[in-house]
């Protein structure tokens, strides 16, 4: 069944037209998906996921909602994935459990990551479908080009749409290193070509629309590389990312020059090298890649050990290098640290705690903000100039960025010449159909939103889980266990207490202090509505006794340390003559609650 509204043949006026649809990445960095949809056929380009935010403990990955996807399932001609990075292809996994066997296109890179991560997560294999730059591909009534792009990962595409409504161009992520590799270099001709064939719309990449100039060149950054390896006296750590095969082939590079041997760590760096030198893409000459063991027969200046851990990443092997976890690798003075990536928002603590700590030992440390040892792989402002100089769009559509970046992309299109009216900001789930006539309509918006993955269940940004997670995480939590007598509700021992995450000066004393309200509680308890049941023979609400000793034991915290730990309560009811007690649980309180409103005071 279809999503109502989701496809039209023609516009009002009869014209042919083509939808664009795009699903996450307008208005935040990763979740990119665009759908583009013509003649009652669609094509989805992208399928990425983004990581958890710090307020969103427990959670291992964020996903695109993919309903709108399963609602027009039989429309669907294929998925195109314009290159290897998590916030293109990260999402696959779970799209093909909702739709097995779709036909997937991408480069060989491309494909040889996107197996890996669906293998890892046990989804379904689609049919894949290997191309390469300038290949043409016929898809219903769309048909495809792939265009080479230079980004941060190799083998990426753009990727040019004929309709019948016109050409649709997305540039994929980009960048434009003219002093990259021929092989690699991005095709000005070929979005030149689109340019002056007419492109009725240019879907490209926002990300460093904010950022003046032209981006940094990969040789560029080699060349610091070697300098800083020619220089170092003893031990090289290099850290970045494990997709930059690029930046791996400058480091190579550099230790070639230098006389140095490598050593690579870290399992996603391990295995993406791996896939590289298999598929071509990545040559290391004979004697240069070594392991931990050969390393021990080098000297300090002869060795360069390249790992995961650029970001912080507790478990990675750079941050087990500082911590001394490590059991290859002991940091020393003499070391030099290189971190070779940019810092993601959001990890800027993690990175800071990972460079004290190598300073404490002794190490020697190189960022960024000190040497040109990163490159980023989207377009600063002059390429994105450049591209729509190329491609002179009719219409521009920002794409992969914060609300912050389209604007931005707006305005250096504006400041080219283009017309406020024909740039259009979508959101994510807003829908624009675009006509041959060169008019456009903005259509009834699709369901869009975000999953949660932690582990193999699939959630919402709404789930009270999270909301309890996070007040476990500020405030603690407190249990209380009541053993009472089932007949005359008195309390029958100390309750017993547990307090966990909850920080004060005096822990014996708080917790007795506990104990003796929860004590207290039960006893007015008894006398009063315990005494009552037993006069009428009916059994107490046990439910009205939780509900004040969770008010009771909270109202401790407030009082001493201005806290509002969640508070679980048992109470055991138990005849005294009998072996077998009866219990009453109560969970953690209810999640419209866990705010504190509505405790009594007792």
């Amino acid at each position: 069944m279809s999503f109502e509204g989701s496809v039209r043949a023609a516009a009002p006026n009869g014209e042919p037209q083509v939808e664009v649809i795009p699903l996450g990445g307008l208005g935040e960095i990763g979740l990119n998906s665009m759908v583009l949809s013509c003649e009652g056929e669609m094509i989805v380009i992208d399928a990425g996921l983004m990581f958890p935010r710090p307020d969103q403990p427990g959670v291992d990955l964020v996903v695109p909602d993919f309903s709108f996807l399963k609602a027009n399932e039989d429309r669907i001609a294929g998925l195109v994935l314009t290159h290897g990075h998590e916030d293109h292809i990260g999402a696959l996994p779970f799209l093909m459990k909702e739709l097995p066997g779709l036909p997937v296109f991408g480069t060989p890179l491309t494909l040889a990551f996107t197996r890996d991560r669906i293998l890892e997560q046990r989804a379904p294999q689609p049919a894949y479908c290997e191309i390469r730059a300038r290949d043409k591909v016929r898809l219903g009534c769309f048909e495809l080009e792939f265009i080479k792009v230079n980004h941060s990962i190799l083998d990426g595409v753009g990727v040019a749409v004929r309709t019948p409504a016109g050409t649709v161009v997305h540039t994929g992520d980009f960048k434009m290193d003219l002093s990259a590799p021929p092989e690699d270099r991005t095709d000005l001709y070929k979005f030149a070509s689109y340019g002056e064939e007419g492109v009725l719309a240019l879907l490209s990449d926002s990300t460093n629309s904010d950022v003046p100039g032209h981006s940094v060149s990969e040789k560029e950054v080699g060349r610091t590389l070697a300098r800083i390896f020619r220089e170092a006296p003893g031990r090289i750590i290099l850290a970045c990312f494990a997709s930059s095969l690029g930046r791996i082939r400058e480091i190579v590079k550099a230790a070639v020059l230098s006389e140095r041997r490598i050593v690579f760590d870290g399992r996603s760096m391990t295995g993406n090298v791996r896939l590289a030198q298999e598929l071509g893409y990545l040559v290391i000459p004979p004697g240069i890649e070594i392991d931990f063991y050969e390393a021990q027969d080098c000297e300090d200046s002869e060795l360069v050990i390249v790992a995961t851990g650029s970001q912080g990443e507790p478990l990675s092997a750079l941050s087990r290098m500082a911590a001394g976890e490590h059991r290859q690798v002991e940091v020393r003075g003499g070391d030099t640290i290189i971190f070779s990536a940019r810092a993601i928002p959001g990890n800027e603590t993690a990175i800071s705690a990972l460079v004290n700590l190598f300073r404490h030992l002794g190490a020697k440390v190189v960022d960024p903000q000190a040497e040109t040892i990163h490159a980023s792989g989207h377009g600063h402002i002059d390429e994105l100039k450049l591209m729509l100089a190329l491609t002179r769009p009719h219409y521009l559509i920002p794409v992969h960025g914060e609300l912050r970046h389209l604007h931005r992309h707006r305005e250096i299109a504006e400041d080219l010449g283009m017309p406020r009216s024909r740039i259009l900001l979508l959101a994510d789930g807003q829908r624009v159909a675009l006509s041959r006539d060169r008019s456009y309509r903005m259509m009834k918006s699709v369901p869009v939103g975000k999953r949660l993955v932690e582990g193999m269940r699939l959630g919402s940004p709404a789930d009270p889980v999270l909301k309890e997670r996070r007040r476990l995480s500020e405030h603690g939590v407190v249990s209380v266990s009541a053993a009472l007598d089932s007949r005359t509700l008195e309390p029958l021992a100390p309750p017993a207490v547990s307090v966990q995450g909850v920080r004060y000066s005096d822990e014996e004393d708080l917790t007795l202090s506990v104990q003796e309200t929860a004590w207290d509680c039960c006893a007015r308890f008894a006398k009063g509505q315990g005494a009552a049941a037993i006069r009428s023979g009916k059994a107490a609400d046990t439910e009205e006794l939780l509900k004040r000793l969770r008010g009771d034991v909270r109202s401790v915290f407030r009082r001493h340390i201005n806290r509002k730990p969640v508070v679980i309560v048992q109470v055991i009811l138990t005849d005294p003559e009998s072996p077998n007690p009866q219990r009453a649980v109560e969970s953690p309180p209810p999640y419209d609650d866990v705010d504190g409103e509505g405790d009594g005071e007792g």
